[in-house]
């Protein structure tokens, strides 16, 4: 029988901290979905003392007719010895609460002014026939701004956006291949809103720094995620962004942004 998982934190921030101010709200699920990259905390009530054995899994993920396979597997196994017991342990008194999170950090996000929105989107080019892309052929893979050449990742190409510090950006990250990609942001945080442009509920509108954009079944709209990138904290330079598919990403599925000081 599944569990609840009661999620605290996505990405190292907690999660239903909507306003960077409120402290964190836990949000119960069975099951999460991690992409490749990502993190999560999360607290399992174990099963009552009769109970000897259980399992953590993950389950099998459809990662597209272009994707690796993963299938169903257990990662760790829970083997209960002795009696057990249904009685709570005796705990110290706790600890002071810390404060809430500093408002710099995402305070404000969902009403702040967006400066930019832009299109991404993920390719791949093959002259292996689809659904056989990882066999035996070479794959270039790509993440390109709407209207810019596709280019493959190198440490010498110039950025290919350009921002400044305070910017407030909305991107939508379009997924042109027939598998999935793990879209991942250095340095900041993003806010998911969107998911083929349908607004989330609010307790999936969290903070991140890595998500999964789902395969094209190769008919229809594009599959995408939109999110609000937060530039007006205290990081300038070059970073990058990727796919954190290590292949994809050692492949070229990466740029560069450049964040601008403040005039």
């Amino acid at each position: 029988v599944d569990q609840p998982l009661e999620v605290v934190g996505l990405d190292g921030v907690p999660t239903g901290s909507q306003d960077g101010t409120a402290r964190g709200r836990p949000i119960w699920m069975k099951h999460i979905l991690i992409p490749t990259g990502g993190r999560a905390e999360f607290i399992v009530t174990t099963p009552q003392a009769s109970v000897k054995r259980a399992a953590f899994e993950t389950r099998a993920i459809d990662t597209g007719p272009d994707g690796d396979s993963d299938t169903a597997r257990a990662l760790a196994l829970l083997t209960v010895t002795g009696k057990g017991s249904d009685a709570g342990a005796d705990l110290p008194s706790m600890p002071p609460a810390r404060p809430a999170p500093s408002a710099q950090l995402f305070g404000g996000l969902e009403g702040a002014q967006v400066t930019a929105s832009r299109t991404l989107y993920f390719s791949s080019f093959s002259k292996a026939p689809r659904g056989r892309l990882h066999h035996d052929h070479a794959t270039k893979f790509f993440i390109t701004v709407d209207g810019q050449r596709p280019r493959l990742f190198r440490t010498d190409n110039p950025p290919a956006i350009v921002t400044t510090q305070g910017a407030v950006e909305e991107w939508t990250v379009e997924n042109r291949t027939g598998e999935v990609h793990e879209f991942h942001m250095h340095q900041i945080h993003f806010k998911l809103m969107k998911q083929n442009g349908v607004v989330l509920r609010p307790s999936q509108r969290q903070y991140l720094d890595t998500v999964q954009v789902p395969y094209w079944t190769g008919t229809g709209p594009y599959p995408s995620v939109t999110m609000l990138m937060d530039f007006r904290g205290h990081v300038t330079g070059d970073f990058v962004y990727h796919c954190h598919i290590l292949e994809h990403e050692d492949g070229g599925m990466m740029a560069t942004i450049r964040v601008l000081p403040r005039p």
